[in-house]
């Protein structure tokens, strides 16, 4: 198994919750509240956890309901939100984050955070159990400015994270300078949809310079013994997931992710699938700028790559028997590329299976791309002769 970078951080967690890992001291926790309430945050905030928690208890405020029913919580726009705690987005809520800016200064961080995750009942809520049907819009999100401001060191942290649940739609978010992990990591989801977010800036972990495949804007994960924020560790894959129409490249402080959107985690007969990755803008990632691994059904189509150390590059897993079927990767344009911190250029478009993991039903057409490459590819089945220039 491909282990992720929460590993060597979470063995040393001294408190763990049920299924998932406590990564903050617990704060006050009003009645039928999904959320902590830590000391020191401002009114604004205080208010906006108290709307998500009635929204998670089916009760609506002044903004009513979307058009699919979901109770409409607004952030208070052009303020800047000081989340001393993560916060928990309930069921069939609509937080709409508009011109409101959040940033994190935990007032007890972990080793490893997130600053927003799905409300997950219990350590045995598995699969897609999770209370669904969860919007997030807009907003500006930070999660290292405040503790740069306050001269602390911030934790590595998520900004988004889902878990176990399923009809997730995360559009127009802007993310900034994420530390170690992931802008946006859907663990264990189903039907998600992550459309016309800007994701800006990544901090490189240092034991993962040479896997820079870690360093993913947008992760699909499924959850085991060291990468489970709540619920159980039952390895749910994600499915049916459409990432559409964002935007990934450096920020003014901080350096490029590795990819926009891929996994490294697997067991064995797990895979992830039924993904769409679609016009997507993506610039200056030090590794591939799209690299799904341990995913079948998977169509990348019509996204532009500039300056990144390599284009499209789909993994099978080396380690577990995990075989793919219906790799569809069409009309991208990828280049120029550019050298790695090795003086290294990785693959315009390509693929790699391994014995226990041959690829089958692959379609690579229409591309516009600098190389190609099929690694192992007597273990590959295309549909029609693949692309080579």
């Amino acid at each position: 198994m491909e282990l992720g970078r929460r590993e060597a951080v979470k063995l040393g967690l001294a408190a763990l919750a049920g299924g998932g890992v406590l990564r903050m001291a617990p704060a006050a926790h009003a009645a039928g509240a999904v959320n902590t309430y830590p000391a020191g945050e401002d009114s604004v905030v205080v208010a906006l956890r108290r709307a998500l928690d009635n929204a998670a208890n089916g009760i609506a405020g002044p903004a009513g309901r979307d058009a699919q029913g979901r109770i409409i919580v607004r952030a208070t726009a052009n303020h800047r939100h000081v989340l001393k705690g993560r916060l928990i987005v309930g069921g069939n809520t609509h937080l709409d984050a508009t011109n409101a800016r959040f940033v994190a200064a935990f007032t007890a961080p972990g080793t490893s955070e997130t600053m927003v995750l799905n409300h997950v009942p219990s350590a045995t809520t598995g699969g897609y159990s999770a209370p669904g049907t969860i919007r997030i819009t807009g907003g500006s999100w930070d999660p290292i400015w405040q503790y740069l401001q306050d001269g602390r060191t911030p934790p590595p942290s998520n900004v988004i994270t889902m878990q176990h649940t399923s009809g997730v739609e995360l559009a127009g978010l802007t993310i900034y300078n994420v530390k170690w992990y992931h802008a946006i990591e859907l663990n264990a989801v189903r039907n998600a949809t992550v459309s016309g977010c800007a994701l800006y800036g990544w901090v490189l972990d240092p034991q993962y310079v040479d896997k820079r495949y870690h360093g993913e804007a947008i992760q699909l994960d499924l959850p085991g013994d060291k990468n489970t924020w709540a619920g159980a560790r039952d390895h749910t894959p994600c499915t049916d997931i459409r990432v559409l129409g964002n935007t990934c490249d450096q920020s003014g402080s901080q350096g490029p992710w590795g990819t926009l959107v891929g996994s490294h985690t697997a067991v064995p007969g797990v895979r992830h699938s039924r993904v769409w990755i679609e016009d997507n803008v993506v610039n200056n990632t030090s590794y591939d700028a799209i690299t799904p691994f341990n995913t079948e059904a998977v169509h990348i189509r019509n996204n532009r790559i500039t300056g990144c150390n390599g284009g499209v590059y789909v993994r099978a897993s080396e380690t577990e028997a995990n075989p793919l079927t219906t790799v569809e990767i069409t009309g991208n344009t990828v280049g120029p590329l550019v050298p790695d911190y090795q003086g290294k250029i990785r693959s315009g478009i390509g693929l790699v299976a391994h014995e226990g993991s041959p690829i089958s039903d692959i379609l690579v057409s229409g591309n516009t791309a600098p190389s190609f490459i099929y690694r192992s590819r007597q273990l590959m089945t295309f549909r029609e002769p693949p692309q080579t220039s």
